[in-house]
């Protein structure tokens, strides 16, 4: 009997193997396909599926069945014979075919059985990287267009981090006397070091600690020691973080402030010479240009109050709903949404009854600082009164948008505020209500976006709400 069941036994055992085999192949996240005589002998599960065939109809089909056309067959052969002949495996990136006629990237692995003999056939391994080379191309792209605007823009510009330029454009080199790639990790507070010498650092670190922006105009010295004068302009990549670098702008002033230099000295000659025949006349064209730039200022000054609050000067009410307004013509003709978010600071009276109304402004003086730092150009910040905010978001492309923005705000407003040796904790409570769903004049939105914040107050405050309809009862 033991002699009888052996054969038996090997024989299902070698199925067991088989099968087991099989599972492997119809589980694995790539495509396997077993090729001979340029035809299809045996594929798993995932690669029937890239291609849009099953398995049993693949049987027997030519190879070329997968290509966009007869050529780039040929082509791959070409290439297949030559790598694959050698013994080494073939890897390479293009373009197939599935069934219905539409292409993809594939990213396409391939060993012989024997590379001397190719009638034992050949094992491909293929894997669908339509996605990832997309975001390659975007990528690529979009360095592209950066190093264009480096390459053609008509100023200076550097990245510095730990006062080390790490990338630069052309023209800083050129307004510095420097060959290409010259400036590249070399000292930036080293480059700048001139006759008005100063700490970049350190003086950009105070100014913005200020809450000003950094901007100087200093003699600088080319590489061969000619003086010019220089615009230097700086910005934090991270306002919070100083080590993380800084973008400069840098400028060569010389022939404006030559022109400057001019236009005062025959402003000096020409009043001198007014002043000698008549000093009447002189004083009384002072006096009228003094009375005219006095008036200026405060016509200046009158229009600002009327559209800014004074304690932030941030938008008010006024100006807000003409941005508003017109961020909504904006969104009808190009079939965007407009996000309206009402924030009000949870237990603001607090800080107010405790630390006294000087803290407090201070407290919403730098909420609207994050706010701005958060926000783009072309929405809209507006503090209504009180610690009520509104925010304007024009050109959204979804609600997801709108909700990843409104998380941003509220990790950023959460954090923990320094002031006069003060910790402050407060958070806000956010509405949000969305051009066209919510409403499409800005009284119905930032009454819906109101109406969405007092559901955030109800749940217990710090987070955020998308207005809904039941909302209003």
């Amino acid at each position: 009997m033991a002699t009888t069941d052996k054969p038996t036994d090997n024989k299902e055992g070698a199925l067991q193997t088989l099968l087991e085999y099989q599972a492997i192949l119809d589980n694995a996240s790539l495509g396997i396909t077993f090729t001979r005589d340029r035809a299809f002998l045996h594929c798993n599960e995932r690669f029937s599926e890239m291609f849009g065939w099953t398995s049993k109809e693949l049987i027997g089909q030519p190879t070329s069945i997968a290509y966009p056309s007869l050529e780039d067959y040929q082509d791959l052969g070409d290439i297949a014979e030559q790598t694959l002949g050698t013994g080494k495996r073939m890897d390479i990136e293009l373009l197939m075919k599935r069934r219905d006629g539409s292409t993809f990237w594939c990213r396409m692995m391939a060993n012989a059985i024997d590379p001397h003999d190719h009638s034992k056939g050949t094992i491909f391994i293929t894997e669908d990287i339509t996605e990832r080379r997309a975001a390659s191309d975007a990528i690529r792209q979009l360095l592209l267009e950066q190093q264009a605007i480096l390459a053609n823009a008509h100023i200076g510009i550097a990245f510095v981090k730990q006062d080390r330029i790490i990338t630069c454009n052309q023209h800083l080199e050129q307004i510095y006397g420097y060959q290409p790639d010259e400036l590249i990790n070399a000292s930036f507070s080293k480059l700048l070091q001139t006759v008005d010498s100063f700490e970049p650092e350190l003086e950009i670190a105070s100014d913005i600690a200020k809450g000003g922006s950094f901007i100087r105009e200093v003699r600088q010295k080319k590489k061969d020691g000619t003086l010019f004068w220089c615009s230097i302009t700086a910005n934090l990549v991270d306002q919070s973080a100083l080590e993380n670098g800084a973008v400069w702008l840098l400028d060569d002033i010389s022939e404006r402030k030559q022109a400057q230099d001019s236009l005062m000295q025959a402003r000096l000659e020409l009043e001198l010479r007014v002043q000698q025949r008549t000093a009447e006349l002189a004083n009384s064209n002072l006096q009228l240009q003094h009375e005219i730039q006095v008036r200026q200022l405060a016509e200046e000054h009158i229009r600002h109050l009327a559209n800014h609050d004074a304690l932030t000067g941030l938008p008010n009410r006024r100006l807000l709903e003409d941005r508003l307004e017109h961020a909504l013509g904006h969104a009808r003709r190009n079939q965007n949404m407009v996000a309206v978010k009402f924030i009000d600071l949870d237990r603001f009276k607090e800080v107010n009854d405790k630390l006294g109304h000087r803290i407090g402004d201070i407290l919403l003086q730098t909420v609207a600082n994050r706010l701005r730092s958060l926000l783009r150009e072309i929405d809209t910040i507006s503090r209504i009164g009180g610690d009520e905010f509104i925010l304007v978001l024009t050109d959204m492309s979804s609600e997801q948008h709108v909700l990843e923005t409104a998380e941003k705000i509220l990790h950023s407003l959460s954090q923990p505020y320094f002031i006069e040796q003060h910790t402050l904790s407060t958070t806000p409570s956010i509405g949000i209500a969305i051009y066209p769903q919510d409403g499409d004049n800005p009284e119905q939105l930032m009454s819906r976006a109101d109406i969405a914040m007092y559901q955030v107050k109800k749940k217990g405050r710090k987070g955020y709400h998308l207005f809904r309809e039941g909302d209003q009862a």
